[in-house]
């Protein structure tokens, strides 16, 4: 896929995909949409001790390395499953400057960016799983506490926002699990309304009006 680095306001790196003609992260700051969106609204908002988490749309490992960091600091048991169907590779992933930001060993590099498909253990309190697979034909297999889904948006990618393709993944969200998107538009709340979710809206990150978190009951 045709990519090139685009340098965000907050000083972190993104890409702009030329097919999809869109960036993966916000011009605004990337490091900064993710924080507020994912990891503040997301993650640190889940209080049980084993957390499994669904990312939808890999795209660079930003929110899985993101996430990675966040929990060393208060540590619980992640599973974090990621998947993506066009993986990014790996000059690309070492030119977004997450190693050197982060201060990534070099496994944790490598496990990061190669070794798809594979279950991996990054820490004794972190797992974690990239696959390479589309959406559309993903099958989820085992229940989820917290979902970042992160896709490109409906304009670009309509057919992942569908109440169907919401729907499987949805069904396999715990009681009191976790949505957490960048995207508040109304199909989309009305969509995650009819599937059982309870939604609020919260203040966006910078250049973002509203975004999104739904709760499973």
């Amino acid at each position: 896929m045709n990519l090139e680095t685009y340098l965000t306001l907050d000083g972190s790196k993104t890409l702009y995909s030329k097919k999809f003609q869109e960036h993966y992260h916000s011009k605004n700051g990337a490091f900064t949409e993710s924080q507020h969106i994912f990891i503040d609204l997301g993650f640190k908002f889940i209080e049980k001790p084993k957390i499994n988490i669904l990312e939808i749309g890999y795209g660079t490992g930003l929110n899985a390395i993101m996430t990675y960091k966040t929990n060393e600091k208060n540590p619980k048991k992640v599973l974090y499953h990621g998947i993506e169907k066009f993986p990014i590779t790996n000059e690309t992933f070492k030119d977004m400057g997450y190693i050197e930001y982060f201060n990534l060993t070099a496994q944790e590099s490598i496990m990061f960016s190669k070794d798809w498909d594979k279950s991996l253990k990054i820490s004794q309190n972190f797992k974690l799983l990239k696959q390479n697979v589309d959406f559309l034909n993903f099958i989820p297999k085992i229940n989820y506490d917290l979902i970042y889904f992160d896709a490109f948006s409906p304009d670009t990618q309509a057919e992942m926002w569908t109440y169907e393709q919401l729907q499987k993944i949805i069904n396999r969200l715990s009681v009191n699990g976790v949505f957490v998107t960048y995207c508040s538009r109304g199909d989309l709340k009305r969509n995650l309304r009819s599937l059982g979710m309870d939604l609020k809206r919260f203040s966006g990150p910078p250049g973002k009006r509203h975004i999104v978190r739904a709760i499973k009951h």
